[in-house]
């Protein structure tokens, strides 16, 4: 659309925000009925019931994390949360449609001889690292590895955890331009208490808001800052996509619980995620100040861009979270109705 060409990006010629919109075919007078009637009188019957069967989830989430908040043993309580946090999240992707999710660990170094690849474990304090693109992607990593996850300083590249609750609910919200400064924290604090306290693996949207998945947004330099790198922690990369033809899952604007209506009212949706060989990754020991002193310092914010791009086969624009806040900004003001929630 014309009038957010503004956030068109000029190096790709990518719109990065704009909701995804399915291509237009022509259709038969009968296929066109059909598709009617599947959209507006089957479809809306079938989100119903999946919104009740999501609902109960949440109730029977909430239950279990009281339970488990009455457990003392970190290992017993962290155990006991991943399998009820794990299963239960993947019964909420079953739910919305995702029946199966293609998941796969690859390389990207060609060449390689074949051999049997060291199995990649991810440990509590651990980094993960993602493109943003959807709500959806929280709901993944958690029934994946029930993580902590964080929210980011535009400015510093602090963070701050948040729940379950919070990142699933963040891409509705406009990014906060700054965090409090009580509640900003280093981010390598942040893993050394999740590694201390068996929280699990952190994870990291370095993009700080959700794209409509046709392109990654600017990074946040999150390794820029010393205080940040915990050199015990290691850094995993991960890449979603959402291949659709019709409703995309992806969400970057709008109401979200319309979005959640219209992605549970399809049949099935699809998610492919591509997780990087873990020999493959950036190594914070190998940045200025923690690699050794002959050794040649790698620029770690550098290293996991160029990985994630090459694993998520996506072009970088030069737009950021602070842009998409802008855009938000103008889109609601255009918009009848929904305003996001701040």
């Amino acid at each position: 659309m014309e009038k957010y060409s503004k956030w068109r990006d000029s190096g790709t010629g990518i719109q990065p925000f704009l909701q995804p919109v399915p291509a237009r075919t022509q259709q038969s007078a009968l296929a066109s009925v059909l598709g009617s009637t599947k959209h507006y009188l089957v479809g809306p019957v079938i989100a119903a019931v999946r919104l009740a069967a999501l609902a109960a989830t949440a109730v029977v989430d909430a239950a279990a994390a009281a339970i488990g908040s009455l457990l003392i043993v970190p290992s017993v309580k962290r155990g006991y949360s991943r399998l009820t946090r794990s299963l239960l999240a993947r019964l909420a992707l079953f739910v919305m449609g995702f029946y199966s999710i293609d998941t796969k660990t690859v390389g990207l170094q060609k060449g390689r001889r074949g051999g049997p690849k060291a199995r990649s474990t991810v440990k509590s304090g651990d980094i993960i690292v993602a493109n943003h693109v959807s709500y959806v992607d929280v709901l993944w990593l958690v029934a994946k590895y029930n993580p902590v996850f964080v929210e980011i300083d535009n400015a510093s590249a602090y963070a701050r955890r948040i729940s379950m609750w919070d990142a699933l609910r963040a891409p509705a919200r406009q990014t906060p331009a700054l965090l409090k400064a009580s509640e900003a924290r280093p981010l390598g604090a942040i893993t050394a208490e999740a590694r201390v306290r068996s929280l699990g693996p952190v994870v990291v949207f370095p993009e700080n808001a959700t794209s409509n998945g046709r392109a990654l947004l600017r990074l946040l330099p999150v390794f820029d800052q010393t205080e940040n790198l915990d050199e015990k922690a290691q850094i995993h990369i991960v890449a979603l996509k959402y291949p659709a033809q019709s409703f995309s899952p992806a969400y970057s604007v709008g109401n979200q619980f319309v979005h959640l209506f219209w992605l549970c009212s399809q049949v099935y949706s699809s998610l492919t995620v591509r997780i990087l060989e873990q020999d493959e990754c950036p190594r914070i020991s190998d940045a200025a100040g923690h690699c050794d002193d002959d050794a040649e310092p790698v620029n770690v914010d550098e290293a996991v861009r160029d990985r994630l791009l090459q694993l998520s086969r996506l072009r970088m624009t030069k737009l950021s979270a602070m842009d998409k806040r802008d855009f938000l900004k103008f889109y609601y003001q255009h918009a009848k109705g929904y305003r996001p929630t701040i």
